[in-house]
């Protein structure tokens, strides 16, 4: 592993317009967004990511001084700051860690701050009262302890009291990684581009909207309001999680690469699609999904509410059974729902088979 080289690269937004939707589709392939991503508590917690990136995730954290491993742990595990990837959607300069660093430390506290919430943008008066929390009226913060989700509400709310600590504390976090990260920078951006070279004949043969729900594995999209483009953004570090961000004219999908950007594989490895599709099915809990979903579409509560289990559970389980091809989410919005694909039922037995005789 070596330090990126300045060598040229193809422009890094490829703009597939295509006729018949409501947005543009933009292909946003640079590692800027994987040196966020990587400090997600996602990244490295299932082993669609390779054992040894998994194995360097968990110990060059290790290695950092005590107060940066827990200012990871707080913004970016709890994915507080994740959303600091907002920042480089129009900036299509800043390509690599060393990039973003520069970025944010010339980024006002309240405008790194605004970017981190800008995805609630699309609730007037919940901007309102965060542009005003932000600008230093403290009166707003009560009525934003009653208005944002109960997920990291308290947290939230310490980032809008004190924006210059939480740039303080990013900016931390952002230095001492940036230097580890550049180690294996080029390694990664090199995975990133043979997947947007590997879904080139999806680029030429799908719509839209089975465009993004091929290139997620399994997101479908629905048009919103106001929403001109959708951005797709290949991540290793994401593996198998799609990490979404928006504001109030366009949609991030942070996607996984898919298994055939991470080169080959020896004979005797059974291809990671066949090995998430029977750890999906190998468990009673997502097998009682499956089953629920047998009989109509679904919402997470509603998941939840009849297997008595808490959302978040549910939401794990979806995010295995989504990444085994088992289940489609569809989006639109604040509103997103679950539907079994059925056709990939019948794929078990048959890949299994290829496996073993090919």
């Amino acid at each position: 592993m070596g330090r990126p080289t300045d060598t040229p690269q193809r422009p890094i937004v490829r703009d597939l317009t295509r006729t018949g939707a409501t947005y543009r589709i933009d292909w946003d392939v640079r590692t800027a967004y994987d040196f966020i991503f990587s400090l997600s508590g996602d990244a490295g917690s299932t082993d669609d990511l390779p054992a040894a990136d998994r194995a360097w995730l968990t110990d060059t954290r290790k290695s950092l001084p005590a107060d940066v491993q827990e200012a990871i742990e707080s913004l970016f595990e709890s994915e507080l700051a994740i959303h600091a990837g907002v920042l480089l959607v129009d900036q299509p300069d800043v390509r690599t860690a060393a990039d973003v660093l520069a970025l944010v430390e010339s980024t006002t506290p309240t405008d790194l701050v605004g970017a981190l919430f800008a995805e609630d943008g699309h609730d007037a008066e919940l901007a309102d009262l965060i542009r005003r929390a932000i600008g230093g009226d403290a009166t707003a913060l009560p009525a934003l302890g009653e208005k944002l989700p109960d997920r990291n509400r308290n947290g939230r709310i310490d980032l809008l009291r004190d924006p210059v600590l939480a740039k303080d504390r990013i900016l931390a976090v952002l230095r001492a990684w940036q230097e580890p990260f550049a180690l294996i920078e080029s390694r990664v951006g090199a995975i990133l581009e043979r997947d947007y070279d590997d879904r080139a004949a999806d680029r030429e043969r799908l719509t839209p909207a089975d465009l993004i729900e091929t290139t997620t594995g399994g997101l479908r999209y629905l048009p919103e309001p106001g929403i001109s483009r959708v951005i797709l953004g290949p991540s290793y570090f994401s593996r198998p999680y799609n990490f979404l961000m928006s504001a109030r004219e366009w949609r991030f999908f942070g996607y996984p690469v898919a298994d055939s950007a991470l080169g080959p594989s020896d004979a005797l490895t059974p291809p990671l699609s066949l090995v998430r599709l029977h750890r999906a099915l190998g468990d009673e809990t997502r097998l009682r999904i499956l089953k629920l979903l047998a009989s109509r579409d679904l919402y997470l509560t509603e998941i939840a509410q009849q297997l008595d289990l808490s959302k978040p559970t549910i939401k794990h389980h979806m995010v295995l059974l989504r990444a085994a091809g088992l289940v489609t989410i569809t989006e639109s919005g604040s509103v997103m729902y679950y539907t079994l694909r059925r056709n990939r039922l019948d794929d078990a037995s048959a890949e299994i088979k290829g496996f073993l005789v090919s």
